[in-house]
């Protein structure tokens, strides 16, 4: 039985078996599935010779699915290529590492370097991350293949690149102070909306600020760069997440919050200032966060 004029049967009854019941019948209900996933494994096979066997890959897909909030969603809006090369390199396929390497690894070097600026620390982060991702673990599989195929591959490296480069540097020692400096290193690029403060505190303000962000911790910094430098929607930051939209919304809106408190604690530090004009201080950064993240963070991208 052939479901599309490019798709074996058991191709399709694959990708439901893998599948809990509930998900398989959302997806077999859907007008669109099989040429939805006729487009997928075409995209597949485009790896040519690196390309997964056609029967696995419908395998990888489908369990993959299952731990999607929509499936039919995620199908649509799957980067089938992305997932079938992470497949490859996970079963070990000749040639996939090396196309892992080119397509991805290699194109980390511009985000890894604003963490440091010797080439010998992004590439010792690029080969331990390479280890990570590609090779087995003595009690599971390879992590590429937590890769679910919402969002490019590039993107989903890119969040683990910087989460190990975060805890490389810690580990050498190197504190979040350091990283916070390193993003607001351009203040023209978008910033603090300093005009509206008087000359003297602009230089109290943005301590304080980069003194907030560095309080942060690493996954806070990271959703704040997702949103305001890569201009991540709510709901393709809920996919990464694997959460809700309004969930995504809500952390957010709690990380602003506790950003706009420990600048209002920084400049109490830093200032001898009445209440009141402490309070007005703070009205001018009040409300300008978005615009202030969106330049702190994109320094040096």
């Amino acid at each position: 039985m052939h479901t599309d004029s490019s798709l074996p049967g058991e191709i399709l009854e694959a990708v439901l078996r893998s599948m809990g019941s509930a998900a398989a019948g959302r997806l077999r209900s859907a007008p669109g599935f099989p040429r939805a996933l006729a487009l997928a494994l075409r995209e597949a096979a485009s790896l040519q010779g690196t390309a997964p066997e056609p029967m696995a890959f419908a395998r990888h897909l489908g369990a993959r699915l299952s731990e999607a909030e929509d499936p039919v969603v995620a199908l649509e809006r799957l980067h089938a290529r992305d997932l079938a090369l992470a497949l490859a390199c996970a079963q070990g396929t000749p040639g996939a590492a090396d196309l892992f390497d080119a397509e991805v690894l290699r194109k980390l070097h511009g985000s890894l370097a604003r963490f440091h600026p010797s080439s010998a620390f992004v590439d010792e982060v690029l080969q331990a991350l390479r280890g990570n991702l590609l090779m087995p673990r003595p009690d599971s599989p390879p992590r590429l293949l937590g890769y679910a195929g919402v969002g490019s591959l590039l993107h989903w490296v890119n969040i683990s690149a910087v989460r190990l480069a975060l805890r490389m540097r810690k580990a050498q020692g190197q504190e979040a102070q350091v990283d916070a400096e390193m993003l607001a290193a351009d203040p023209a690029q978008g910033g603090l909306e300093l005009g509206l403060v008087r000359e003297e505190a602009r230089a109290h303000v943005r301590a304080a600020f980069i003194q907030a962000v560095a309080s942060l911790d690493d996954e806070d910094r990271e959703l704040l760069r997702l949103h305001f430098v890569e201009h991540l929607s709510l709901t393709r930051l809920g996919e990464l997440y694997g959460v809700h939209k309004s969930t995504v919304s809500r952390r957010l809106a709690g990380v602003k919050a506790l950003l706009e408190s420990r600048t209002h604690q920084g400049l109490t530090e830093r200032l001898s200032l009445s209440r009141e004009e402490l309070d007005s201080l703070m009205r001018a950064v009040h409300g300008r966060l978005d615009v202030s993240l969106s330049g702190l963070l994109a320094a040096k991208e």
